[in-house]
């Protein structure tokens, strides 16, 4: 296991610029020596002072601290992560273990703010500061990792929801999410996977565009999924889900009459589930391409296979009409 520093108690409006360095000076103080609280309270300082419009929703209603104690499993993009409150007493200095989806693992001892416990894990490869919040059920967590200077990557942060162990998970999958109700919102293309068959088709075409073109192209590789999609897309209002439409239909050697026309059939005779199950199990491949493209596995038995199905899909020149065919 790797052992992290403290985070002491200070106001998020300490000055950036003696934060930024303390947050360099405590480089090779991670995962192998003692809490020095000076550089804890430089590192929340800084922390503090970049995301604080991000945490100011979690953090500004917490009157009081709740007890965390207890074991939590993630939920959505968090799937596979667990954390470990072992002193979540708010009468004591809060401590515990982060264990990431690789199973990689991080004991945590930090300080209560806000209502909240605050703290850094130190991974063998990096440092990730953390915030945790009581949530019905479960508990927020946001992460925002640090650079090789030790400096907050904003853009990387992430909001994930754990539930506390012994209760149920939703019915819905894991990574479900709402449908985005802005085109300028930034949706991650694996909680889209699982999203997108919930969704209006108006959403749909918000989250067609907030997935970003990578994951667009990436997406032709599986032509039974692109299908699925654009059925969606294809009865979309408006002038953004007119050029998802011009964009995703290109090359596809279909149009949207078409595929909304056959979709309509399978709905009539009863073999939509058909079309459904072919969409899910492409779609099975897709997700796991797709984390471990993110980084978000890097098991070599699941990203292994998810390679190799990708690049056999890259050289296959499978359209959406020759996903199709079998259903016309």
């Amino acid at each position: 296991m790797v052992k992290t520093e403290s985070v002491g108690e200070v106001n998020a409006g300490r000055d950036l610029r003696r934060g930024v360095a303390l947050l360099r000076q405590a480089g090779s103080g991670f995962g192998g020596r003692g809490g020095a609280s000076g550089t804890g309270r430089g590192l929340r300082g800084a922390v503090l002072a970049l995301v604080c419009c991000a945490l100011a929703l979690v953090i500004g209603g917490a009157a009081r601290a709740e007890d965390l104690s207890g074991g939590y499993f993630g939920l959505g993009d968090a799937r596979g992560m667990r954390i470990e409150v072992e002193q979540g007493d708010p009468a004591g200095d809060p401590a515990g273990l982060f264990i990431d989806s690789n199973g990689a693992e991080a004991r945590f001892g930090g300080a209560w703010v806000g209502g909240g416990i605050e703290a850094v894990l130190a991974f063998p490869d990096s440092q990730v500061f953390l915030r945790l919040d009581a949530a019905p059920s479960g508990l927020v967590a946001i992460a925002l990792p640090l650079d090789e200077d030790g400096q907050p990557i904003e853009r990387a942060s992430r909001e994930m929801t754990f539930l506390r162990d012994g209760l149920a998970p939703p019915a819905q999958p894991e990574l479900y999410q709402p449908e985005p109700d802005r085109a300028d919102r930034v949706v991650d293309p694996d909680v889209f996977l699982a999203s997108y068959s919930f969704w209006s088709p108006e959403g749909v075409s918000r989250g067609f565009s907030a997935i970003g073109a990578r994951y667009r192209t990436m997406m032709r590789l599986y032509p039974m999924v692109h299908a699925d999609v654009l059925w969606k897309l294809c009865g979309a209002d408006g002038r953004l889900a007119s050029e998802q439409r011009g964009e995703a239909l290109r090359g596809q050697g279909v149009e949207c009459a078409e595929l909304l026309g056959l979709v309509e059939d399978l709905q009539r005779s009863g073999r939509f589930g058909e079309w459904k199950a072919a969409a899910e199990a492409e779609g099975a491949d897709f997700l796991a391409a797709v984390q471990c493209a993110r980084g978000y596995i890097v098991k070599r038995e699941v990203c292994g296979p998810a390679a190799q199905k990708t690049a056999a899909a890259a050289v296959s020149l499978r359209t959406v009409a020759t996903a199709i065919q079998p259903f016309r």
